[in-house]
């Protein structure tokens, strides 16, 4: 046996490690799985026909490059292949195409992940507390 070949204990370490993963992947899987059903469907939550109709023309509008204010700011061009509400349907915002912005989906991610935490009264600025 060479001293490069692994060891029996450090291969069932291993073994013991992606087996946790695995699990734990799982566990996540499930937690999303709840998640989607506690939220509704798409078509419950305003994201049905009407949407799949709007959508494209938006992109189109926007050249399909994200909108977002980072990037306008910074002056980067990224591929956009999100639509955005700028103010949220959670916080009264319509479909109506004034309100809607192309976007990269990482910078959809990072806004919907700031405006999630406002919400929750992180005290970030313009977030509310919870009744």
């Amino acid at each position: 046996m060479s001293d490069t070949a692994p060891k029996k204990h450090t291969l069932r370490k291993l073994g013991d490690r992606l087996q946790r993963a695995d699990l734990s992947r799982g566990s996540r899987l499930e937690s999303m799985k709840f998640g989607d059903e506690r939220r509704g469907s798409r078509q419950s939550r305003g994201y049905g026909t009407a949407w799949d109709r709007l959508r494209p023309i938006i992109l189109k509008r926007d050249g399909y490059v994200c909108q977002c204010e980072d990037c306008k700011r910074e002056g980067i061009v990224r591929p956009a292949t999100h639509v955005d509400h700028i103010i949220a349907k959670a916080q009264g915002g319509t479909d109506d195409p004034s309100n809607l912005q192309s976007m990269n989906v990482k910078c959809h991610m990072r806004k919907t992940a700031r405006e999630h935490m406002a919400s929750r009264g992180s005290g970030r600025p313009g977030g509310g507390s919870r009744p």
